[in-house]
C-alpha cells in the first residue's frame, strides 16, 4: 500500500527491510499513511532525515527519485479512522517537526564549526576520549593511522598526502553534534563536514569508506585513498591489541 501511494507522486519508498520486519510485528490492522516533512527540514542531509524517522518513530521515508530528497514519510497506524488518518497525520508531523528542529541544530552548529575552524578542530576533543587504557586516546590513534595510511598509499595507488589527510579527519564527526546524537551516522556525516569543509572527494569519499567492510557481507573500498585509511585503521586494531595480548 505505501509503495502503491508513492508511485502515486512520482515518489518511492525507501527499502528498510528490519523497519518493515519491525512495523509488522507492531501492528494488526495496518494502515499507511503518507504525511509531509517540514519545508525547512528538506535541506537536510537524507540519512538524517531517515535515520531520526526510523528511529525516533518508526517512519519509512519516502524518496523523490528525481533529486534524491527525501520529502515525505509513511506511518502505519493500527486502525482505521473516520477521518482517514488526518488527525493521527497531524499528531505525527507535530513530533516529527520538534524532532527534526533538533537535527537541524547539530546539522547548523557542526557546520558553523567546520566552516570557521576546519575538521582538525572538531577532531580536538577526541584527545579526551580513551581508545583503550593500554592504547591511549582515539587522538593518538588517528596519528599513527594517518602515519600508516601514508605509508600504504604507495602500495595501492593512492596520493600519500591525501591518504594522511583523510585519515588525520576521517574520524573527526565522532566528536560531532550529530553524531553524538545518532552514533549510527558516523562516517558519513564526515564526508559531508569534509565537503563542506571544501576537501577533494577522495579524501571526503575516505571519511565514510574508511569503515567498510563492516561485515563479511559488507563491500570492500574501492577508492585508492579510502582504500589506504581502511587498511591503516584496521591494521593498527589488530597489531594494536596483539601487542597488549588481548587476542
Amino acid at each position: 500500500d505505501a509503495n502503491s501511494m508513492a508511485f502515486a507522486q512520482g515518489l518511492e519508498i525507501v527499502e528498510d527491510r528490519a523497519l518493515l520486519a519491525e512495523v509488522a510485528g507492531l501492528v494488526e490492522w495496518p494502515v499507511p499513511l503518507m504525511g509531509a516533512i517540514g519545508e525547512d527540514f528538506l535541506g537536510l542531509p537524507p540519512e538524517v532525515l531517515q535515520t531520526s524517522m526510523r528511529e525516533h518513530q518508526k517512519f519509512f521515508s519516502v524518496r523523490n527519485p528525481k533529486t534524491a530528497r527525501i520529502e515525505k514519510f509513511v506511518t502505519v497506524a493500527n486502525t482505521e479512522t473516520a477521518d482517514e488518518g488526518a488527525t493521527i497525520l497531524a499528531g505525527n508531523q507535530k513530533v516529527l517537526a520538534a524532532r527534526l528542529s533538533d537535527a537541524k541544530f547539530f546539522w547548523e552548529n557542526d557546520l558553523r564549526t567546520v566552516e570557521r575552524q576546519g575538521l582538525e578542530a572538531m577532531a580536538a576533543p577526541l584527545a579526551n576520549v580513551t581508545f583503550h587504557n593500554k592504547l591511549g586516546s582515539q587522538a593518538e590513534r588517528i596519528t599513527r593511522i594517518a602515519a600508516l595510511a601514508r605509508e600504504i598509499a604507495p602500495l595501492v595507488g593512492a596520493d600519500a598526502e591525501q591518504a594522511e589527510q583523510a585519515a588525520k579527519i576521517a574520524k573527526a564527526d565522532l566528536a560531532s553534534e550529530m553524531v553524538y546524537e545518532f552514533p549510527e551516522l558516523q562516517g558519513t556525516m564526515g564526508k559531508y563536514y569534509a565537503k563542506a569543509a571544501g576537501l577533494p572527494d577522495a579524501v571526503a569519499n575516505a571519511c565514510e569508506q574508511h569503515y567498510s567492510p563492516l561485515g563479511p557481507s559488507d563491500d570492500v573500498p574501492t577508492e585508492p585513498v579510502s582504500v589506504a585509511v581502511a587498511l591503516a585503521d584496521k591494521i593498527d586494531t589488530l597489531t594494536g591489541f596483539w601487542a597488549i595480548d588481548e587476542k
